[in-house]
């Protein structure tokens, strides 16, 4: 990467391009398939339940043992090793337990059952396939909503209800009975795959007393954590390092039993084992996301204030938890912002996660904040049609305010600051709203289906300890760690607990590291993340967290390393330690004219450690960014087939580290949020097998189907000690299924609560009489 044009500029705020662009794009990227393997690695290949839900009443490994090149083949009983259970202190939750291999009875199609070792990975995969099993079919729960019931099948005891939690604040039953409009809508939104590039995989080394882990991870510390806790390790001896990783989405920042068993298999055989999903293990057996139904009521005045909301959530979890956020991501993370950016003074919902015979849902970006945007910018509209306002002014009226910053809403979360209102209006001049809707009235007239779509939305982003410990995820720390290393050669070293899963955060790091040491980007490297360099704990790469937390630990880290240097340089130049500046790789006398002494030259006189830094930063409070989104759309009656003929997004993620990283964000981040809207679903059929089990089914957006993004930026740096940015990773998700839903919903002058928003769904509602 070129460094600045002028050496004295600031990086922070640059447009600087990514660094990690450029060996990827020559093929030089290492992806977990590209680490070299030593000689004599064996491959491991996993057999598979072929049933969603049912008794294993014997499992026989002996054909597969026999098989050519086969060095093992290992069930449950083999094992020896306790379940992969999420630590949960939650009494609305209870524990779920997830063996490592099926023990006594499957819960979904995908799900393993035992694992077979070989010579190489095609021999590997033709030995599973001897292995024999007896599966007793058992029934299958897959609808979430009769699941609830009582006196169904049951994925567990007592109940398939896995988290139950109610919550009331305010005078809701006051608030509606003095309503001038109650509204009640069910909502539902699809299940979804990440759908990473790369897939997962491992490659497990023995090492001594331990082993070394291979992986592309977004949560490499927390997943070394696990692998010696159930191998029965000293945290030391487990190392795991990150390859590139080829795309994550949320997927993975999860412990998988496939990665641990490696590292078990590693240290049972004495040889390294390799195993790389593939896209149909990817599908089925990763973790899905978004599988949620909602019934909602919401009371409103005459001029279309909210007045109260009461909500009824259910999350289709699927057999299991996640390890180490367990079952309640979404069924937290939903109903505490679904509220929106808008002024309530009354709430009350029941948030529940259900077990049913699908893979387990897990993180993906923006977890259950889309499902909460799409409900709340539909409930706008619809309020708007009834009080036969413009969806715009229903939004003016409810936006918080400035002066209502910061905001606690009811459910705690503390809104820190920014203009939701000033969002609103620049996205809406940007597009020039009222000249578009008369294009829009005219093209209706003129018989084209064509409507405009507004969706407004505030997220949290940068969990910390305080949250996870209140939602009673006590498995995941909520910090992060930052090692900074000053080298030989006087360039500067750095290892975090974030790793970079495409989101240009080596970029950004550097940045923040030039910044504080006054120097070139380009004398900055950042390395892949290494649970065995600087003795480092951290949570890992999700909920937008990298610029927040990771600029805190990157602070923190810079303070210690800038202290220890001023003062060694200071008895060297003949004063104080406050006295010296450094910049420009020297340390020197601020105001000075003389030359000082060059960071290399003070490390080659010291220690090694001396200038080897760590720093880890919790921190104190989320993060807030927001956005309004504005897009247009037409739908074709014949086909069903959907154009977005403009998408415009104003947007406030704080102080911006690199406008062309934000930007790359928003663009990438709304563009899944298309695809979620009008493609994506994995479909399970009553039987509990999946239907949508390749990249024919489950349909991506292709660059056709996106459009190009007009970006507005406003700029209210977040209050805190990590510099004012507020993230920006996820936020672009939020806003599609509300935008699109919205646009096609005037377009066709019908409501659309249910995604995806498919052509074939908009055919059968486009050829259908017109609804008022």
């Amino acid at each position: 990467m070129s460094g600045r044009g002028d050496p004295g500029a600031p990086a922070v705020g640059a447009r600087l391009p990514r660094r990690e662009d450029r060996p990827l794009l020559r093929g030089e990227g290492e992806y977990i398939a590209d680490v070299e393997a030593p000689a004599g690695t064996l491959h491991a290949a996993f057999v598979r339940s072929p049933a969603p839900h049912a008794e294993l009443r014997g499992i026989d490994l002996q054909a597969a043992l026999a098989a050519p090149g086969v060095r093992g083949a290992f069930a449950f009983a083999d094992l020896g090793l306790d379940s992969l259970t999420p630590p949960m202190e939650n009494p609305d939750a209870r524990t779920v337990p997830r063996p490592l291999l099926a023990d006594d009875r499957v819960r979904f199609v995908g799900e393993p059952l035992a694992v077979v070792v070989a010579d190489n990975p095609y021999l590997a995969e033709d030995a599973a396939e001897l292995v024999g099993f007896e599966l007793e079919p058992l029934p299958v729960v897959v609808d979430p909503i009769a699941a609830c019931e009582p006196g169904g099948a049951l994925l567990f005891e007592e109940s398939n209800v896995i988290y139950d939690s109610r919550f009331e604040k305010g005078g809701v039953d006051e608030a509606f009975e003095a309503a001038a409009v109650v509204i009640e809508r069910s909502f539902r939104n699809p299940r979804y795959s990440p759908a990473p590039m790369e897939g997962r995989g491992a490659l497990a080394l023995p090492e001594d007393d331990g082993v070394l882990v291979w992986t592309s991870s977004q949560a490499p510390h927390r997943l070394a954590e696990v692998i010696a806790e159930l191998l029965g390790l000293a945290t030391d001896a487990v190392r795991v390092r990150c390859a590139d990783v080829g795309g994550a989405f949320g997927q993975k920042c999860h412990a998988y039993p496939e990665e641990i068993l490696c590292a078990w298999l590693a240290r049972r055989l004495g040889r390294p084992i390799r195993w790389i999903e593939d896209r149909a293990e990817n599908l089925l057996a990763a973790s899905h996301a978004r599988d949620q139904a909602l019934r909602i009521r919401v009371a409103a005045d005459a001029e279309g204030k909210l007045l109260a909301l009461d909500a009824d959530v259910i999350c289709d979890q699927g057999a299991y938890g996640v390890f180490p956020h367990g079952h309640i991501l979404e069924a937290l993370g939903t109903p505490a912002i679904l509220p929106g950016p808008y002024r309530l003074d009354a709430y009350r919902f029941r948030s529940r996660s259900v077990a049913t015979n699908k893979s387990p849902e897990g993180a993906y970006r923006g977890v259950g904040l889309p499902v909460s945007a799409f409900v709340h910018e539909r409930l706008m509209d619809i309020l708007a049609a009834e009080l036969d306002l413009d969806p715009a002014e229903i939004r003016r009226r409810n936006l918080l305010r400035p002066a209502d910053m910061p905001h606690l809403t009811l459910t705690n979360q503390r809104y820190d600051s920014g203009d939701y209102p000033a969002a609103l209006e620049a996205a809406l001049e940007k597009f020039g709203y009222a000249e578009m809707r008369e294009q829009c009235e005219e093209a209706r007239a003129a018989g084209r289906q064509v409507g405009i779509g507004i969706s407004s939305y505030v997220e949290y982003t940068a969990i910390n300890s305080k949250v996870f410990q209140g939602r009673g995820m006590v498995g995941i720390p909520g910090s992060d760690g930052a090692h900074l290393a000053l080298e030989l050669d006087g360039r500067l070293g750095l290892w975090t607990t974030l790793p970079a899963i495409g989101q240009g955060s080596d970029t950004t790091f550097t940045q923040l590291v030039a910044d504080a040491f006054a120097t070139s980007p380009d004398e900055v490297d950042v390395h892949r993340a290494d649970t065995g360099v600087g003795h480092l704990q951290g949570t890992g790469t999700f909920a937008s967290r990298s610029a927040v937390a990771g600029a805190g630990a990157i602070a923190r880290a810079a303070a210690e390393l800038q202290e220890r240097l001023r003062a060694d340089a200071a008895p060297l130049l003949k004063v104080g330690p406050e006295e010296l500046e450094i910049a420009a790789g020297e340390v020197r006398v601020r105001g000075g004219e003389d030359a000082g002494i060059a960071l290399a030259e003070l490390v080659a006189d010291r220690p090694p450690e001396r200038y080897r830094v760590s720093a880890e930063f919790d921190p104190p409070n989320l993060a807030y960014p927001y956005a309004t989104h504005v897009c247009m759309v037409e739908v074709d009656a014949e086909t069903g087939g959907l154009e977005i003929l403009r998408w415009v997004i104003v947007e406030d993620c704080g102080k911006v580290i690199n406008p062309i990283i934000v930007e790359g964000q928003i663009h990438g981040a709304t563009a899944q949020g298309i695809g979620g809207t009008t493609l994506e679903q994995l479909v399970y059929g009553e039987d509990g097998q999946l239907l949508t089990s390749s990249f024919m089914d489950y349909l991506l957006p292709t660059a056709s189907d996106i459009p190009t993004f007009e970006v507005g930026h406003l700029e209210t740096p977040a209050p805190g000690e990590h510099g004012g940015a507020k993230g920006v990773g996820e936020g672009g998700t939020l806003a599609p299924p509300g935008a699109i839903a919205n646009a096609v919903s005037a377009a066709l002058g019908r409501e659309f609560n249910q995604l995806p928003l498919a052509p074939e769904t908009l055919r059968t509602a486009a050829a259908s009489p017109q609804v008022a």
